[in-house]
């Protein structure tokens, strides 16, 4: 079994029909039967196996440069092309080694439901508390579809005790992919992998260690792992190509492929001869450490510190966090990933002008071992011109910072009716701050496209902010109305939501930040 030369791989194509193809297919079909995206039975291994399907065309397909990258954008490769170029490294997905430790005599066996973050673990289940996720409800997978888990828990790795290692870009990474609006001509499943694709001059300017150029330096599984169980077990980047970074192995794993039965597949309920049940795994596996930095996410770079990789938060990905995404936040340090810089800088003019991208974001909100949430947004790449980079920077913060502010009145609002005594409350009102995102985010991103079609006018900048004004006054006086009055108070006063309403009206016309709007 082979997970680049079998058929196994699900794709939905142009006509809505689906179809099961080797990943070398993906281009192999046009008209109504042209692949335009892949079928996956869970939201993160949909995300994971985009990354499967970049990273393999990354290490085994990369373009030579922008003008060569051009050359497959308008027109894809044939489907023997990429056979040819897939082959070169097949040996690396046989799926009985793929992802997998080297050698693994011994370790403990945990059933195969243990490949999914969010699975419950073992005491929790034998304790019954496993009571919004239950466990044993994922006994048997078909084996393409475990080898892909794998992957998944792979590059997404939290910490999961002792020893048990994180990914290369920390436990829990946001995953950021350049994707076409759905009404674009290339809007097939090539143009949303080669979107995310770097050259090969983009690639070597990342090797450190000319040495760290045989094939276990990419695929790390192809010899005896890198074990960490004394100090200076560390892998940093000099250690390996830079191409691990798509298929990091921080956990010691083997699937249990020998023992395989017939069913059906609980993760995508269909028929399979192949369903793996278990897995034994060890401690102290790949400890990548130092600057690593990830094409496909984006960071915090710390002066001081280094680079860490940005994380879903709860609350989920909003237009609060379009800077840093999107665009580099330099006032907080945030850089985004490598691929959407390089599509800013690089490839955006040599595309057709009205082409315009989205991002698609996702990752596990991750509290240590505990997965809290999964997230995933789309965000408009709106085409913003060099030179005035720094004026929509000034614009977009001036227009968040009023919104973080707006937030805290309604929510302060909130509790001074609810509560007699508001400061001492206690309780979870967050859900105020993720409906307040929600329901202003369309506007939101209306009046930056506003902003950017206007040019340099400061007079049309102003006026748009002072839309923005207007528009969050009253859409907090709306929420609160929603939240505060209609929901009453401990003892009935009605005065206390009266006197509430009033300040907050007060507030919403005095803020600090409210007032940049008008400046």
């Amino acid at each position: 079994m082979n997970l680049v030369s079998d058929q196994w791989m699900r794709v939905k194509c142009r006509d809505g029909t689906e179809k099961v193809i080797a990943p070398y297919q993906l281009t192999g079909f046009l008209g109504d039967e042209t692949v335009i995206d892949v079928v996956a039975p869970r939201a993160d291994l949909k995300g994971a196996l985009y990354q499967f399907l970049i990273g393999l065309v990354q290490t085994c397909f990369a373009p030579r440069d922008e003008d060569e990258w051009e050359e497959y954008w308008l027109e894809p490769p044939a489907s023997e092309m990429l056979q040819k170029a897939f082959d070169k490294y097949s040996n690396a997905f046989e799926l009985e080694s793929f992802m997998q430790d080297y050698d693994l005599p011994e370790g403990e066996q945990k059933p195969i439901s243990a490949l999914y973050i969010e699975a419950p673990g073992g005491k929790t289940t034998r304790d019954n508390l496993d009571h919004f996720i239950k466990g044993g409800t994922v006994n048997h997978v078909d084996a393409y579809w475990a080898a892909l888990s794998l992957f998944t828990l792979q590059i997404n790795a939290p910490s999961g005790g002792v020893g048990h290692r994180v990914s290369v870009r920390g436990g829990g990474p946001l995953t950021t992919l350049i994707m076409p609006s759905e009404s674009a001509d290339k809007n097939t499943l090539w143009h949303r992998i080669w979107l995310n694709i770097l050259t090969q001059e983009e690639i070597d300017s990342l090797v450190i260690n000319h040495e760290c150029n045989k094939e276990a330096d990419i695929f790390p599984w192809l010899a005896p792992t890198r074990t960490s169980e004394k100090k200076d077990g560390e892998t940093h980047p000099e250690h390996a190509h830079p191409y691990q970074m798509y298929w990091c192995m921080p956990r010691r794993i083997c699937l249990d492929i020998e023992n395989t039965t017939s069913g059906v597949c609980d993760i995508t309920g269909r028929q399979s001869d192949q369903l793996l049940s278990h897995f034994i795994t060890k401690n102290y596996g790949v400890n990548y450490s130092g600057n690593w930095q990830h094409p496909l996410t984006p960071y915090n770079v710390d002066p001081q510190k280094g680079a860490f990789s940005i994380k879903a938060q709860p609350g989920g990905i909003t237009y609060r966090h379009w800077l840093g995404l999107v665009l580099d936040d330099a006032g907080n340090h945030k850089q985004v990933a490598k691929v959407v810089d390089v599509y800013d800088r690089m490839r955006r003019s040599r595309i057709d002008g009205d082409f315009v991208p989205r991002l698609w974001a996702f990752g596990y909100d991750m509290d240590n071992m505990k997965a809290r949430c999964w997230y995933e947004a789309s965000l408009p790449l709106f085409n913003v011109p060099e030179a005035k980079r720094d004026d929509m920077y000034e614009f977009t913060v001036v227009m968040v910072e009023a919104v973080v502010e707006v937030i805290g009145n309604v929510r302060n609002a909130i509790k001074s009716v609810w509560f007699n005594r508001p400061k001492d409350a206690k309780g979870d009102l967050s859900f105020v701050d993720i409906e307040f995102w929600v329901q202003t985010e369309v506007r939101f991103y209306q009046l930056v496209e506003k902003a950017l079609s206007v040019g340099c006018d400061e007079e049309k900048i102003a006026a748009i902010k002072q839309q923005w004004r207007n528009y969050l006054y009253g859409k907090a006086l709306s929420l609160f109305d929603h939240w505060a009055l209609s929901a009453g108070n401990e003892d009935g006063d009605m005065k206390r939501s009266v006197k509430a309403r009033t300040d907050l009206e007060k507030w919403l016309r005095v803020g600090k930040k409210i007032k940049k709007l008008a400046a």
